[in-house]
Parts: structure tokens; C-alpha cells; sequence
């Protein structure tokens, strides 16, 4: 054996030792985080989805028709993973969380595979760094701190599923390119690995137009006479294909959000550019909710994501220009970014998320190392362990905030104590349910954005009318006045909610924080009935119907009910069962509106509703006449 075998066979092991140790500084980190409870958007996708966990295996192929979680999500393959984990494990959140880490190990291989090829293609005067380049792009994004995010919460399934897919269809997209086109089985295992990565998250359909492109600079580098332009329908089926998987997740969404077409729209597009671009990057804090509009740099993130515009747009122009890796990556970081820079606007709690770059963040971590192979070897691996150990640090730090929704909130508060998101969720999940009013008061004081500084000052007034002499003093009347109050003020969206998309979904949910404080009065004035009279008329009208239904029937079930109310309660408790889908039990209520005195005439128009819905065309037309003669005007229908 030749003396020399064992250190040359060393050196072609030593990269991927590389990737491996930083794998194993990631999962020791994420490791800390095994046994955290389910948290936040978990409960409705898991714990709550009892539709899901009912599903039989003969009735699987259901996931891919309709959505399966209380968040209308519709995303097939992560929740064909959830129902697999619970048949398996039960409600195990180690589980869960070990399929996390499970999925990232599995990106590693792949994007050290997908780089090295990509490398030696893009770059091949410098093929014989290849290997090294290749591992250290895996192993930095193996240490990335953003990635705590979407491993370590274990709804984060979908950002990971869907990346490892995705690098899975590149990988293939790669392998098909041989010397005279493409080969076939290569290039359909592609695209049916990107069909996989849509029907994870949504958003994979940024990955297509990345095939497309790698397959049209493959086809351009092709000698004129074996230059086949059958081979563009390649291309043309994996655009096509994102196309038609896109239009069906359109049709799915059941939210919708108005366009608004002003400079906020661009201002905003271009600061969450720059965000995602920041988070690929920096070695900061890592936090669940990011201010942007509220954010004192907004200014400064508008002029960096124009700057990343501007490099992409370079970038494009090296690659009409010839092979360029910059001219590749730059502009695969814009195409994985578009889905979440809001050009088709939707209502998140936060405009950058750390899950947003998950995928994001490979080709990125390739023009670092381009970048710092234009150094010696010295000082590029001295820059490289510079970064990676800056972020191996936050990895390390990140899931400890993931022990509980608290301690989330309370990092953010740390770093953003202005902003009005994790400010509400500390006064209403944490501050007022423990009684700190003091607390809860300075931190709704310390909120820039008055809409929601002056609505938790009331929410907080509205919590002292539970105090043991509330009836006496005339605190619960005021709790009361101001709930109702509050709903008015709700209804008047703020102007700033038409750009401001996480202001918009805050505000929308604040009638199920109101909701609460009902739910609040009622359980510390049990026998005051005229708070659960007023908390069923107010869930009714705010279409919270099973909340409505619950406070109705205490309230009609109730001697105490003043006979004055009892009609208008019955009515609305029979309104709340039929516009729930409980039609035959609202029949009941609704006639003993008729019944009280004095009678509530406006159920006749209900029970006109009711009749026509169970097909009873003789009693409708009753009910509907009387309606029409007894019933206040503004009640009559149609």
C-alpha cells in the first residue's frame, strides 16, 4: 500500500467531515428544544385537528382535495406527514420535532451535492476548489440561526419538507444535463420532486422558474448543430406546471386581501427585500415577529432591498452574457424571495420571518463563498470561521425562546419594545389573566402605534370590572359599555391596515381577544345574566356563533333573565344555532321567542330562513307572512 494513500484518501473525506460538523453543532442546539410543548399555530394544525386525526389511510387521498386544519391551509403533503405522526406517536411533540430535524439533515447532503455541481459547471477554471466551496456552503447553512425557526416550531414542517423537495428537484434538474440536452427520466424526476415541494408550502413555486433557467442556460451552451429546441419544452413544462399547481392554490385560499396602490405598497416590497436579505446575513438576535413599517431603519431597509434589486438585475445581465454562478445565485435569492415580498398581498402576523429564507439562504451562502475565494486561503478560511462561529452562537441561543409562547414574546419585547405585536400578546395572554394590571398598563403606555395603545388601555379597563365589588361600583355596567363600545371601533378599520398587513391581521383578531374578556365577566359574575345576555348578542354579531350559542343558553336557561329579554335571547340563541349549521335545534329557541311575553316577532323571519333550508315550503310562506306583517321593517327580508 503506498505511504501516501491514507493522507490523500483523507483529504477527500475532510469536506464532508466539514458539513458533518457543523450538522452536529445544529442539532446539538435544536436538541435543547426536543421535549417544548406544542406552541401557537401547532394546537390547530395537531392537537385541535380532530378532522385530520379521524381520517382513515382509504380516505388519504381527501388531503388532496381539501384542506385538513382549522387554518383552511391547503397543503396535502404536510398534512399527510402530521396525520402519520399521529397515528404513529399520538400528541408526542418530540416526534414531531425529531421529523424537523430529520427533514434538515436530509437538506445537508443535497445542498452540498447541488453546490458542488453547480460550482464545477458555473466555475470550472476553479473545479479543483470545488469540493471545499461545496462544503462550505453546507456547512454554513447547516449553522445558520434562522434555521431555529422553522426546525425547532414544529409547524415549521412545511418550510422544511418543502425545502428539502425542492433541493431534491434541483438535484434531478441537474442530473439530467448531459452533453447533447436533457435525459428524461432525470428531468420528470424534477419536476415531480417540485410538485412534491408545492404540495408542502406554496410557496416552492419559486423553485420552477429556477429549473426553467438552469435548463435555458444548458440549452444556450449547447453547440448550435446538437441544439435541439425540443429541449426548451423541458423548461416550458416546469414553468407550466408551477403555473397550474399556483391556480389551484388560488382557488383554495378562502382569505382575501384588497390590492392597495400607493407608495406604501412599494416602500413595503422593498423593506421586506431588504429583511430577508438582512436575516440571510447578519449574525443578530433572531425573533418571531419583525417591525418593517414600525421599524425607526425603515428607510435604510427600502434602500438595501433596492440595492439587492439592483444586484439581481446585474446579475441577470451576466447571465445573458455567458455562465455566471453570481448571475445564477443572485437571482434564484430573488425568485425564492418573491413569494413573500407581497407583490400578491396577504395578512401575515409578520412581514420577514426567519422561515422565509430557509431555502433562501443557499444561494446566498454561494456568493459569500464566491466571495471569499477571491482571498488566499488564509484570510477566506479565517472570514468563514468567523461567520460560522457568529452564527453558531445565535443557533446555540435561538431554541431556548421556544420553551413557550412567552418567552418568544418576551424576546421580541427585549429588542422591540415599541412594537405593537408582541406588546398585545404579553397585556392579553399573560399580564391581565395573572392580574397585573400595573404591568399590563405600562406596557400597552410603551406601544408607538396609538390605534392599538389606546385599545388595550380600554381592554385593561374593561379587565378591572371583574374586581369582587365590579356590580356595586358600577364597573361592570362600564366593562359592558365599553365592550360593546370597542366593537364599533373594531368595524372602522385604520387606514394604514390597507399597506400594513400584520396591523390588519392584528386588528381583525381582536374581537376574539374582546371574546375572551366576555367569557371573563360572565365566569366572575355567574349570576349576573345581563353579561351573558350582552355576551351572546355581542359573539353574534360578531359571527363568533358557538360563543354566542354558549352565553344564550345560560342566559335563556336562566330565572333571572328579566322578562323583557327573554324574547330578543331566545331569538338570538335560535339565530346563533342556524347560522352555526345546527338547523333543527334552532327551530326550538325560535318558537319560544314567539311564545314569550312580550314575543320577539323578528324570529318569524328566522323561522322562514329555517323552513326554507329543510325544504318546508308550505310552513315558509307562513313564517314569511307573518314576518312581513309583525316584523320591524328593517327585519323583513327581501
Amino acid at each position: 500500500m503506498n505511504r501516501y494513500s491514507f493522507p490523500i484518501h483523507l483529504r477527500r473525506f475532510a469536506p464532508a467531515a466539514l458539513v458533518l460538523t457543523g450538522a452536529l453543532v445544529a442539532i446539538a442546539a435544536y436538541l435543547q428544544a426536543l421535549h417544548y410543548p406544542f406552541i401557537l399555530d401547532d394546537i390547530p394544525y395537531i392537537v385541535w385537528n380532530n378532522k385530520l386525526a379521524g381520517l382513515h389511510l382509504t380516505e388519504l387521498w381527501r388531503l388532496f382535495i381539501e384542506p385538513y386544519n382549522d387554518l383552511s391551509e391547503f397543503l396535502p403533503l404536510r398534512d399527510l406527514s402530521y396525520w402519520l405522526g399521529m397515528k404513529m406517536f399520538g400528541l408526542t411533540p418530540s416526534a414531531f420535532r425529531m421529523y424537523n430535524m430529520f427533514l434538515y439533515l436530509m437538506c445537508l447532503p443535497l445542498i452540498y451535492s447541488v453546490t458542488l455541481s453547480l460550482w464545477r459547471y458555473f466555475r470550472p477554471v476553479e473545479a479543483s476548489g470545488a469540493l471545499w466551496a461545496a462544503a462550505a456552503v453546507a456547512a454554513l447553512f447547516a449553522l445558520h440561526p434562522s434555521h431555529a425557526e422553522a426546525v425547532v416550531w414544529i409547524s415549521g414542517c412545511k418550510d422544511v419538507q418543502s425545502a428539502m423537495f425542492s433541493l431534491l428537484a434541483l438535484w434531478f434538474a441537474i442530473r439530467a444535463k448531459r452533453a447533447d440536452g436533457l435525459v428524461a427520466p432525470y428531468a420528470t424526476a424534477a419536476l415531480i420532486a417540485l410538485v412534491a415541494a408545492m404540495l408542502s408550502k406554496a410557496t416552492a413555486v419559486a423553485v420552477g422558474p429556477i429549473i426553467a433557467m438552469f435548463w435555458m442556460i444548458f440549452w444556450r451552451d449547447i453547440p448550435t448543430p446538437d441544439r435541439h429546441r425540443s429541449i426548451l419544452l423541458w423548461p416550458f413544462a416546469s414553468l407550466l406546471l408551477c403555473a397550474c399547481i399556483a391556480l389551484i392554490f388560488a382557488t383554495m385560499a378562502t382569505e382575501r386581501v384588497p390590492f392597495h396602490l400607493g407608495i406604501e405598497t412599494v416602500t413595503r416590497s422593498f423593506a421586506i427585500l431588504g429583511w430577508l436579505a438582512r436575516l440571510a446575513v447578519s449574525s443578530e438576535s433572531r425573533h418571531f415577529y419583525y417591525p418593517l413599517f414600525e421599524d425607526t431603519n425603515l428607510h435604510f431597509m427600502v434602500a438595501l432591498g433596492v440595492a439587492v434589486l439592483a444586484g439581481v438585475l446585474f446579475g441577470a445581465v451576466s447571465i445573458l452574457r455567458g455562465r455566471s454562478l453570481w448571475g445564477f445565485a443572485s437571482v434564484s435569492f430573488l425568485m425564492l424571495c418573491l413569494p413573500s415580498i407581497q407583490l400578491i398581498p396577504y395578512a401575515p402576523p409578520s412581514f420577514a420571518s426567519d422561515r422565509f429564507v430557509f431555502l433562501a439562504l443557499w444561494p446566498v451562502l454561494m456568493l459569500v463563498v464566491a466571495l471569499a475565494w477571491r482571498l488566499n486561503t488564509i484570510p477566506r478560511t479565517a472570514f468563514l470561521l468567523v461567520i460560522a462561529l457568529a452564527w453558531s452562537i445565535q443557533t446555540v441561543e435561538r431554541p431556548r425562546d421556544w420553551r413557550d409562547f412567552e418567552a418568544l414574546v418576551d424576546a421580541d419585547l427585549r429588542t422591540y419594545p415599541g412594537y405593537y405585536m408582541p406588546a398585545v400578546y404579553k397585556i392579553t395572554s399573560f399580564q391581565l389573566p395573572r392580574g397585573q394590571y400595573d404591568k399590563a398598563t405600562r406596557s400597552a403606555n410603551g406601544i408607538t402605534t396609538p390605534e392599538f395603545r389606546n385599545l388595550m388601555l380600554e381592554v385593561i379597563n374593561i379587565h378591572h370590572g371583574t374586581d369582587a365589588d365590579a356590580v356595586a361600583t358600577g364597573k361592570l355596567i362600564e366593562s359592558i359599555r365599553l365592550l360593546w363600545k370597542l366593537k364599533d371601533d373594531l368595524g372602522m378599520i385604520p387606514a394604514q391596515a390597507a399597506w400594513n398587513l400584520p396591523f390588519r391581521n392584528l386588528w381583525i383578531r381582536m374581537p376574539y381577544f374582546l371574546a375572551v374578556e366576555w367569557q371573563y365577566l360572565a365566569e366572575r359574575n355567574p349570576d349576573d345574566m345581563s353579561v351573558r345576555y350582552n355576551a351572546g348578542l355581542w359573539n353574534l354579531g360578531s359571527q363568533r356563533y358557538p360563543d354566542a350559542v354558549a352565553h344564550l343558553r345560560i342566559a335563556t336557561r336562566s330565572q333571572h333573565l328579566p322578562k323583557n329579554l327573554r324574547g330578543t335571547a331566545f331569538h338570538s340563541l335560535g339565530l346563533a344555532l342556524l347560522k352555526s349549521g345546527s338547523v333543527t335545534e334552532a327551530e326550538g329557541p325560535l318558537r319560544e321567542a314567539l311564545e314569550q311575553s312580550p314575543p320577539e316577532p323578528r324570529a318569524s323571519c328566522s323561522l322562514a330562513e329555517l323552513y326554507q333550508q329543510t325544504g318546508r315550503i308550505r310552513e315558509a310562506a307562513s313564517a314569511e307572512t307573518d314576518c312581513r306583517s309583525k316584523a320591524p321593517k328593517e327585519a323583513t327580508p327581501p
